[in-house]
């Protein structure tokens, strides 16, 4: 296989997800390509003197990536694929996979740009139903999977469902004990101003050992020198090492389920007000977080800006905690919903909700994206 073909082909592309840089590769000691991306994009063997990225991976699970059969994520996650230098670029490399692999030139997006919102189902589907005041809270054992799809499901109400993972063996185990499934595992986390940067790929991302991170959530929480929230490993895929762990909210079919996220922080951890485009299901397994909701047709009270021109992840300028309504006029009609999550509870977070969430003690969650067709 001639891989510096593959990988003059792999960022032949990658303008379309606003990427400039130099990526580093190296398969094995004297198996070592350089890519750098700018208006065109040059690959050459060797090593490259001044790398923005280096990914130390086998031949092998490189392939695979290419091949649609290994997922990036998941490599780094394990362990097998390393990276190294700018964070912020690497975390834009699945984007550049997926884009190689489907082909075509699609317009240029920069991650850093704010894009007008457009305007969704979800938002017309909420603002014709009553004003929801409050989360309802149902114990597993009450709530039947017909009951949810028919009363919850169709028009998008928030949910919260307590005692749901009592069969999990990840919520049911100690600390210690979980300690040992976590050994050899990484994820990225973030530090510095990554609430004022939500979204960007201008954040400090790093490379962290997840056992060593857990291991110092038993240390008092350090906020940044000018009030930043304490690091925050967020949105990490689930390791396959920890899927037996788990089990999948039965809610939903199993082939709508994208694959599984981690989130892990100290108290104090904060993702400020947004929405994501598809259905969300979001177990608390350790610890507490709180959650406030907006409801879908408020998108033009909060100052809502999207990453693509298309939409699909929106921010908010509007901060529900520190609210400016001399900017805002419009959000002084937005009904805020607060709810707290206890350890064992499962929140379904529709599509197009607006949600802000903080963590209110050493935490640990997993969320479950869900492709279920409803939204959009």
């Amino acid at each position: 296989m001639d891989l510096q073909n593959v990988l003059s082909k792999l960022f032949a592309n990658a303008g379309s997800v606003g990427i400039e840089g130099v990526f580093q590769f190296v398969f094995a000691p004297h198996l070592m390509f350089w890519s750098e991306i700018r208006e065109r994009t040059t690959t050459q063997s060797g090593l490259h003197p001044r790398p923005d990225v280096t990914i130390n991976v086998a031949e092998k699970d490189f392939l695979g990536i290419m091949g649609g059969v290994a997922d990036v994520e998941e490599l780094f996650a394990s362990g097998r694929l390393k990276i190294g230098g700018n964070m912020g670029l690497a975390t834009l490399l699945p984007q550049i996979i997926e884009s190689a692999r489907h082909g075509g030139q699609a317009e240029k997006v920069d991650m850093n740009k704010r894009y007008p919102t457009p305007p969704r189902l979800s938002e017309r589907v909420s603002a014709a139903q009553p004003v929801q005041r409050e989360v309802t809270r149902i114990a597993r054992q009450a709530l039947s999977i017909g009951d949810f799809r028919a009363h919850y499901l169709p028009e998008g109400i928030p949910l919260v469902i307590s005692n749901a993972l009592n069969d999990w063996p990840l919520f049911n185990m100690g600390r210690e004990e979980s300690l040992v499934h976590f050994a050899e595992l990484q994820g990225i986390t973030r530090h510095g101003d990554y609430v004022k940067k939500t979204f960007s790929t201008d954040r400090d991302f790093r490379s962290t050992s997840m056992a060593e991170f857990i291991a110092s959530l038993d240390a008092p929480a350090q906020m940044g020198p000018n009030g930043e929230p304490p690091a925050y490993m967020g949105n990490n895929i689930l390791p396959a090492q920890l899927m037996e762990q788990i089990s999948y909210p039965p809610y939903f079919d199993r082939a709508l389920f994208i694959a599984p996220r981690i989130w892990i922080g100290p108290k104090g951890t904060l993702t400020p007000l947004h929405r994501d485009d598809t259905d969300n299901l979001f177990a608390q397994v350790w610890g507490q977080k709180s959650f406030i909701l907006a409801a879908p047709h408020h998108r033009p009270a909060l100052g809502t800006w999207s990453t693509a021109p298309e939409g699909g992840l929106d921010g908010c300028d509007f901060n529900p905690d520190a609210p400016d309504y001399q900017r805002f006029p419009q959000a002084r009609d937005v009904t805020f919903l607060r709810v707290t999550l206890e350890a064992g509870d499962l929140l379904f977070l529709p599509e197009g909700w607006f949600h802000q969430v903080e963590s209110v003690s050493t935490s640990l969650s997993v969320n479950f994206w869900v492709n279920s067709g409803r939204g959009w």
